[in-house]
Formats: C-alpha cells, structure tokens, sequence
C-alpha cells in the first residue's frame, strides 16, 4: 500500500528505505542466479514446483500473523472474481517461473533479466490493447527502442547470428508477467496486495502439482547445496524482498521506486559473475541496454497520456 509521508518523515528514514530498496533489488536479482545454479540438481517443473510450496506456506504464514496483528478478518475471493484469479495464477505463477527456468537453461543470468526487464514495454502494449490506456508518442517511441533491443538479445548467448530458444522462452514468461499485470489491475481495487499475492500464488502452486513425481524423484538425488537454493529461492526472493519493497514503496514516490528497477538487469550480471562467473555476451549486453532505454522512455512521465 502506497501512503503519504511528510517530507522530513522520508529523510530521516532515507538511509534504512535506500537500504531496503537496494535489498529487494539485490534479492530479485539473485533469483536469475539461483535458478541457473538450481538447475543442475532440479529441472524446470519441479523446480517450480518446490519454490512456490515453499513460497506459499512463508506466504499463508505471514498473512496469517499480519492479519492477527491488524485483528483483520481473513477473507476468501469473492466467486465472481475466480475465473480471473485462476488466469492470474496460470500467468504470473506457472507460465512466467516455467519460462524462466526452462529459458536459463541456455540463457545466462543477465541476459534473462535484461529480457524481464522489458516487462513495461509489453505492459503498456497491452494494457493500450485491453484496457484501452492512451499511449503517448513518446512511450510508443519506447515501444519501439524496447522491441529493437530484444530483438537483438534473442540472438545473444549464442555462437554467431543464431536465435537462442531458450530466449524466447525468458521472453514468453515476460509477455505472461505483463499480462497479469494488465488482469490484475481491477483485481487490486477489491483486495490488498497480500490477499492478491495468496489467491494467485496458492492455486498457482496447485496447477503445478503435476511436477510433483519428478520433485519427489529429483530431491532424493539433490544435494544439499541445491535444496538450499531451493529454500533461498522460495523465502527471500519470494517473501522477504516484497517486504523490502513494500517499505520502500511506503517511503519514496512511484518515479523514484519504478526508476529503481532499471537498475535489476545490472544488478543480476554483477551477481551472475560474482557466484557464477557468467555474464552476458557482448551482443546481449547491447541489446539489454538498449531494451533498458526503451523501458525508461515508457516510463517516462512523458511517455503516457493523460486519461480524459
């Protein structure tokens, strides 16, 4: 939740909310990372499986707590709203984490970011599709930056002018984040962001149970160093990094916040080659950078039109 905080309120917090901020960023981009290196001991599905039973239970756990502090009531979803909550789950839960796992696998860590990172780009085609949002020149200029440089990074990562498959499949789980975003926004004007996070990320780990004989096979061999990532991948990427991020958002203005996670993709390549030693090829570099301009553009107070 987004609420108004006086001025001197926010600098004397300054030092803990760019903390918190850096920490939610550093976080999400350590799930690139994690899921590359888990992938040696788990494959795409149940993995996916595993991060979000564990994300779920954290998740019910702190929703629970919170409620009892607030001496909130919990709620169940409103029946009208399931058919849309379900699509919510099968796009944000199983169709973006299943593409990001099946794509890093030939993908590297940073070059999968830069491609999340074009998530405003397809939003804002979308929701100019959808919800019919007016789009101003210059975010359709962006529009257009963005979609150059992707394409440039779907040849990246590998050996001459060759598409990389496993980018398209980082780029579908993209479309499938900006998707739920365009469906959920009406959702967001009935539920709080914790109840919107549990009604989707429950069933979404539901649709994924068919994963569930491989999980059980594949963590019997797992190593313990890969069980761990899995714990890692479901608690702080997951859970923690959220309430970083609330916090923060609690604390600054929506530019500042959003303007924060341009700086994901380059974050997530420091951290590939500090515990991977992987990083992009120079051609990915290019075309992420790029692709980041082109988010910005979007972005840009400019770049949307003012509704009527």
């Amino acid at each position: 939740m987004i609420t108004d905080h006086p001025a001197a309120d926010v600098g004397v917090r300054a030092p803990a909310v760019w903390f918190a901020l850096a920490g939610a960023l550093t976080l999400w981009a350590s799930a690139f990372v994690g899921v590359r290196s888990a992938l040696h001991d788990f494959t795409p599905g149940a993995m996916a499986l595993l991060r979000f039973v564990i994300a779920s239970v954290c998740l019910v756990v702190v929703w629970a707590v919170t409620a009892r502090v607030r001496r909130e009531r919990l709620r169940l979803p409103s029946a009208r709203d399931v058919p849309l909550l379900l699509l919510c789950a099968l796009l944000l839960i199983v169709v973006y984490n299943l593409g990001l796992n099946f794509g890093e696998q030939t993908v590297s860590p940073g070059t999968a970011g830069f491609l999340v990172g074009q998530v405003p780009v397809f939003s804002v085609m979308l929701a100019a599709a959808i919800l019919r949002e007016r789009v101003a020149v210059v975010g359709w200029l962006g529009v257009g930056v963005g979609i150059a440089g992707t394409l440039v990074v779907l040849f990246a990562d590998q050996a001459g002018l060759q598409i990389n498959v496993g980018a398209f499949s980082v780029l579908a789980a993209a479309v499938a984040e900006s998707l739920y975003f365009v469906l959920s926004k009406p959702l967001l004007k009935r539920y709080s962001a914790m109840e919107l996070n549990v009604y989707v990320t429950l069933p979404g780990t539901l649709l994924m149970f068919p994963f569930t004989p491989d999980l059980t096979r594949q963590l019997a061999a797992a190593s313990k160093g890969g069980i761990l990532v899995m714990v890692y991948l479901g608690i702080f990427p997951a859970a923690v990094a959220y309430l970083l991020w609330n916090y923060a958002l609690a604390r600054l203005d929506v530019s500042a916040s959003t303007s924060a996670l341009y700086a994901l993709p380059l974050i997530t390549v420091v951290v590939s080659f500090l515990f991977l030693r992987e990083l992009p090829s120079l051609l990915g570099l290019i075309g992420g950078l790029v692709s980041l301009v082109g988010a910005a553009l979007v972005n840009n107070r400019h770049g949307r039109a003012e509704t009527r």
